[in-house]
Protein backbone atom coordinates (compact mmCIF):
# COMPACT_ATOMS: atom_id res chain seq x y z
CA UNK A 1 0.00 0.00 0.00
CA UNK A 2 1.22 3.44 -0.78
CA UNK A 3 -0.51 5.33 2.02
CA UNK A 4 -3.17 5.47 4.93
CA UNK A 5 -6.22 7.91 3.87
CA UNK A 6 -9.40 8.58 5.85
CA UNK A 7 -11.91 9.94 3.84
CA UNK A 8 -14.95 12.11 6.17
CA UNK A 9 -18.33 12.75 3.93
CA UNK A 10 -21.22 11.84 4.52
CA UNK A 11 -23.32 11.57 2.04
CA UNK A 12 -23.03 7.71 0.69
CA UNK A 13 -22.39 8.34 -2.79
CA UNK A 14 -19.84 10.98 -2.93
CA UNK A 15 -17.81 8.94 0.18
CA UNK A 16 -18.31 5.65 -2.13
CA UNK A 17 -17.02 7.24 -5.36
CA UNK A 18 -14.18 8.75 -3.78
CA UNK A 19 -12.95 6.10 -1.79
CA UNK A 20 -12.96 3.95 -4.90
CA UNK A 21 -11.00 6.59 -6.50
CA UNK A 22 -8.35 6.54 -4.14
CA UNK A 23 -8.16 2.79 -3.75
CA UNK A 24 -8.04 2.19 -7.49
CA UNK A 25 -4.75 4.87 -6.57
CA UNK A 26 -3.67 2.28 -4.33
CA UNK A 27 -3.98 3.30 -0.81
CA UNK A 28 -5.06 2.21 2.21
CA UNK A 29 -8.47 3.73 2.50
CA UNK A 30 -10.50 4.15 5.33
CA UNK A 31 -14.43 6.08 4.90
CA UNK A 32 -16.64 7.44 7.80
CA UNK A 33 -19.70 9.73 7.45
CA UNK A 34 -19.48 11.62 10.91
CA UNK A 35 -17.72 14.01 12.91
CA UNK A 36 -18.10 11.27 15.52
CA UNK A 37 -16.54 8.43 13.28
CA UNK A 38 -13.74 10.35 12.47
CA UNK A 39 -13.19 11.08 15.81
CA UNK A 40 -13.20 7.54 16.70
CA UNK A 41 -11.01 6.42 13.79
CA UNK A 42 -8.49 9.31 14.79
CA UNK A 43 -8.41 7.69 18.31
CA UNK A 44 -7.19 4.55 16.78
CA UNK A 45 -5.04 5.04 14.06
CA UNK A 46 -1.21 6.77 14.67
CA UNK A 47 -0.49 6.88 10.92
CA UNK A 48 -2.91 8.45 8.80
CA UNK A 49 -0.84 10.39 5.88
CA UNK A 50 -3.64 11.87 4.56
CA UNK A 51 -7.33 12.81 5.70
CA UNK A 52 -9.83 14.11 3.18
CA UNK A 53 -12.85 16.40 4.62
CA UNK A 54 -15.81 18.00 3.50
CA UNK A 55 -16.10 21.14 5.38
CA UNK A 56 -19.59 20.55 6.19
CA UNK A 57 -20.56 17.22 7.34
CA UNK A 58 -24.31 17.77 7.75
CA UNK A 59 -25.69 19.25 4.68
CA UNK A 60 -28.63 20.29 6.26
CA UNK A 61 -27.08 22.82 8.41
CA UNK A 62 -25.32 25.88 6.43
CA UNK A 63 -23.42 26.97 9.44
CA UNK A 64 -21.87 23.66 10.12
CA UNK A 65 -17.73 23.74 9.67
CA UNK A 66 -17.25 20.33 11.59
CA UNK A 67 -14.79 19.73 8.87
CA UNK A 68 -13.03 22.49 10.25
CA UNK A 69 -12.99 21.41 13.50
CA UNK A 70 -11.78 18.22 12.56
CA UNK A 71 -8.79 19.33 10.99
CA UNK A 72 -7.88 21.55 14.07
CA UNK A 73 -8.16 18.14 15.88
CA UNK A 74 -6.13 16.34 13.50
CA UNK A 75 -3.62 19.12 13.29
CA UNK A 76 -3.28 18.56 17.20
CA UNK A 77 -3.49 14.78 16.99
CA UNK A 78 -1.45 13.82 14.18
CA UNK A 79 0.51 16.84 13.38
CA UNK A 80 2.34 14.90 9.87
CA UNK A 81 -1.25 14.13 8.88
CA UNK A 82 -1.50 15.90 5.11
CA UNK A 83 -5.75 17.04 5.25
CA UNK A 84 -7.31 17.98 1.88
CA UNK A 85 -10.67 19.71 2.87
CA UNK A 86 -13.68 19.14 -0.36
CA UNK A 87 -17.22 20.56 -0.78
CA UNK A 88 -19.98 21.31 -2.71
CA UNK A 89 -20.88 24.50 -1.41
CA UNK A 90 -17.19 26.36 -0.87
CA UNK A 91 -17.13 30.30 -0.90
CA UNK A 92 -13.97 32.19 -1.22
CA UNK A 93 -14.16 33.20 2.28
CA UNK A 94 -13.63 29.29 3.83
CA UNK A 95 -11.10 28.22 1.19
CA UNK A 96 -9.08 31.46 2.85
CA UNK A 97 -10.08 30.43 6.72
CA UNK A 98 -9.28 26.38 6.06
CA UNK A 99 -5.73 27.92 4.67
CA UNK A 100 -5.14 31.00 7.20
CA UNK A 101 -6.86 29.55 10.12
CA UNK A 102 -6.37 25.63 10.32
CA UNK A 103 -3.89 25.12 7.93
CA UNK A 104 -5.64 22.97 5.30
CA UNK A 105 -3.02 21.23 3.09
CA UNK A 106 -5.25 21.16 0.05
CA UNK A 107 -8.70 22.39 -1.39
CA UNK A 108 -11.44 21.01 -4.02
CA UNK A 109 -14.32 21.25 -5.21
CA UNK A 110 -16.32 17.67 -5.29
CA UNK A 111 -16.38 18.35 -9.07
CA UNK A 112 -12.99 18.36 -8.91
CA UNK A 113 -12.60 14.78 -7.33
CA UNK A 114 -11.78 12.36 -10.61
CA UNK A 115 -8.97 14.92 -11.58
CA UNK A 116 -5.17 14.50 -12.50
CA UNK A 117 -4.60 17.85 -9.74
CA UNK A 118 -6.74 16.32 -7.45
CA UNK A 119 -4.84 12.55 -7.56
CA UNK A 120 -1.61 14.46 -7.50
CA UNK A 121 -2.45 16.82 -4.16
CA UNK A 122 -3.03 13.48 -2.50
CA UNK A 123 0.16 11.70 -3.76
CA UNK A 124 2.11 14.42 -2.54
CA UNK A 125 0.44 14.88 1.50
CA UNK A 126 0.84 11.17 1.41
CA UNK A 127 4.84 11.69 0.74
CA UNK A 128 5.61 14.46 2.19
CA UNK A 129 3.74 13.22 5.12
CA UNK A 130 5.27 9.66 5.23
CA UNK A 131 9.24 11.93 4.59
CA UNK A 132 8.35 13.89 8.10
CA UNK A 133 7.67 10.81 10.48
CA UNK A 134 10.49 9.41 8.92
CA UNK A 135 12.48 12.39 9.52
CA UNK A 136 10.77 13.14 12.86
CA UNK A 137 12.01 9.41 14.06
CA UNK A 138 15.50 9.75 12.64
CA UNK A 139 15.55 13.13 14.88
CA UNK A 140 14.51 11.39 18.05
CA UNK A 141 17.23 8.69 17.26
CA UNK A 142 20.02 11.45 16.82
CA UNK A 143 18.79 12.93 19.80
CA UNK A 144 18.75 9.77 22.11
CA UNK A 145 22.06 8.53 20.49
CA UNK A 146 24.07 12.07 21.59
CA UNK A 147 22.73 11.78 25.11
CA UNK A 148 24.08 8.54 25.78
CA UNK A 149 27.25 9.51 23.73
CA UNK A 150 27.60 12.47 26.53
CA UNK A 151 26.46 9.74 29.68
CA UNK A 152 29.44 7.81 29.00
CA UNK A 153 31.76 10.61 28.37
CA UNK A 154 30.73 12.82 31.21
CA UNK A 155 29.83 9.58 33.15
CA UNK A 156 26.94 11.86 34.78
CA UNK A 157 23.45 10.09 35.20
CA UNK A 158 21.04 12.33 33.83
CA UNK A 159 17.01 12.68 34.33
CA UNK A 160 16.49 9.80 32.20
CA UNK A 161 18.46 7.63 34.56
CA UNK A 162 17.13 7.96 37.74
CA UNK A 163 16.77 5.12 39.43
CA UNK A 164 18.76 2.60 36.88
CA UNK A 165 21.97 1.03 37.10
CA UNK A 166 24.44 1.96 34.52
Amino acid sequence: MKGHILIVEDYTDWREMLSDLIRHEGYQVEAVDSFEAAQSYLQSSSDLDVAILDIRLMETDEANEDGLRLLAQIHRQQPFTRVIMITGYGTMEIQRKAFREFGAYDFFRKEEFDSDEFRKSVQEGVEEAARERQASKGKEYISGHRYKMWQKATGIKGPRDQGTEG
